[in-house]
């Protein structure tokens, strides 16, 4: 039996079909996050990300949420990241899973809560448990930025992202919990962390595909040259300083093991709104 046989075997479709599947949800991905193309404009803050996944589908994902177009919440806008377990077509689907529950959750928030509540990932931690596989998770954080620089926010398992403060002080974005999925009651609730980001703040949220890129002696990127990258270009845009951070780090891997996954929010110099769009 060919290797071609084996796999049509394995997967119970023949591998043209299969190849459809993967091609058309690397497609929907692409829909359900911005465009890479568009740099974000809220207010006075310049937003700037983009994901490169390791295969055709990823487990990385990210949005912004338009809160007032969307869901009538005024004067606040949505950043989310997120990170399956995984790799390829099952981490892809679980980022599906995802996508559609905080949206739900978001839109349940708007029209009774009114504010990031705890209620909000508890309830998609329930969600994601029912939707995953046994050993699948996903980490993931959620924040709202407020017009007058407060930005609410939980973590939920994610790497914390950090704020570059105007006095170099470094401030990591841990309150939240656990990873969504991996217990459907953890016994506690999710708590909601907030920061004030100030002008010539630096707010940077990424994915372990960045921090933990290795070079060839095995050592990783690491915080400290994150932020190092981040205060050496800190007065550019955020779209200058995304660029900075990712060509520093494709520079020092030896090669390409994991999805990556980047968004730097610059707040500072009064800018014009701009409309969001998708891929």
């Amino acid at each position: 039996m060919s290797k071609t046989e084996k796999l049509t075997e394995l997967v119970g479709l023949p591998l043209d079909e299969l190849k459809d599947d993967v091609i058309s949800m690397r497609g929907l991905q692409r829909r359900i996050m911005p465009a890479a193309s568009e740099t974000v404009v809220f207010d006075d803050y310049d937003i700037y990300g983009r994901t490169v996944p390791l295969a055709i589908v990823g487990g990385d994902f990210y949005d912004f949420v338009e809160l007032e177009r969307k869901f009538g919440i005024k004067n606040r806008f949505g950043i989310i990241i997120a990170d399956a377990s995984g790799h390829g077509l099952s981490a892809a689907m679980l980022i599906r899973d995802f996508n559609t529950a905080i949206y739900t959750g978001i839109s349940f928030q708007s029209h009774y809560e009114k504010e990031t509540t705890p209620l909000l990932f508890n309830e998609i931690n329930k969600r994601m448990y029912n939707s995953s596989q046994p050993n699948q998770f996903i980490s993931a954080f959620y924040g709202e930025l407020h017009l007058d620089g407060l930005f609410k926010y939980i973590n939920a398992g994610h790497l914390a992202p950090i704020v570059l403060k105007g006095n170099n002080e470094i401030i990591e974005l841990n309150e939240g919990g656990p990873v969504l999925g991996a217990v459907y009651d953890f016994g506690g609730e999710y708590r909601v962390g907030s920061i004030n980001v100030a002008p010539e703040d630096v707010l940077t949220l990424f994915t372990d595909g960045i921090v933990e890129a290795t070079n060839r002696k095995g050592e990783e990127f690491g915080l400290h040259r994150l932020v190092e990258t981040i205060a050496r270009n800190r007065k550019r845009s955020s779209r200058q300083i995304f660029s900075a951070i990712v060509n520093r780090v494709k520079r020092f891997r030896s090669e390409i093991s994991d999805d990556l996954t980047l968004i730097v929010v610059k707040h500072g110099g009064r800018l014009k709104r701009s409309k969001l769009k998708k891929a």
